[in-house]
């Protein structure tokens, strides 16, 4: 506010120096509306540097805070604000997110035998998808079977995307759907720009864990027999 102030007051000043006839009084007036505009830009650098140093040490106490959660093998986000991490001596996954970097961690523990289904999404659709074969249904759509789409590579639409994320299913009662982004933009990007392209490849690897996780353990699942 002191800065909008200085500054507010250092453009009356030049209006004033172009206002009055006096020469005496336009150069006094245009040389303080100059020196205030220079305070202010001043204040305003000293103000935004403050504010990056001050972000930058939030992202790193919260990327601290992430990695010290036990894994193996792990992923952050690009803002800090979120993480996937598997930690195979204890065969557990953790996601772990905030909402900005003032709130509180919130960490889900799920166990590798209570994973049920992963899927890729690009922008709500399914282009790829596993599940455990012994658990009928999918709990990814409402009461129907996730098909995975075929992609029509001559319609526009195919050549942008908004977002992608990696979707799990876990016998989790609280929360049982999970997902975690790796690309997210306001604006569509080309499938051909590297950001898209890195965020699929790493998208794509985590799916590949995930996978082997579910397979690993569908056969020491035994399936319910529904009685007639």
């Amino acid at each position: 506010m002191k800065t909008f102030f200085v500054f507010f007051l250092g453009i009356i000043y030049l209006l004033l120096a172009n206002a009055v006839e006096s020469i005496l009084f336009n150069r006094l007036y245009f040389l303080i509306g100059i020196v205030l505009i220079i305070v202010g830009s001043i204040h305003y650098l000293k103000e935004r540097n403050s504010y990056l140093k001050w972000l930058e040490d939030m992202r790193e106490a919260s990327e601290r805070e992430l990695l010290a959660i036990p894994h193996t093998q792990c992923i952050l986000s690009e803002n800090s604000l979120s993480a996937l991490l598997l930690d195979e001596p204890t065969n557990t996954l953790y996601f772990a997110s905030r909402e900005n970097l003032e709130e509180e961690l919130i960490k889900k523990v799920i166990h590798f035998d209570k994973i049920y289904e992963v899927a890729i999404v690009e922008d709500e659709i399914f282009i790829a998808r596993t599940s455990n074969h012994l658990i009928s249904g999918s709990l990814l759509e409402d009461e129907q079977d996730v098909e995975v789409e075929e992609i029509d590579e001559d319609d526009p639409a195919y050549n942008t995307v908004s977002q992608l994320a990696l979707k799990i299913v876990a016998d989790n009662l609280s929360d049982p759907i999970l997902e975690y982004v790796f690309l997210d933009e306001e604006e569509p990007i080309s499938r051909e720009e590297d950001e898209y392209l890195e965020s699929l490849e790493l998208c794509e690897k985590w799916y590949q864990k995930i996978s082997v996780i579910i397979k690993r353990y569908e056969l020491e699942r035994v399936p319910i027999r529904h009685w007639q």
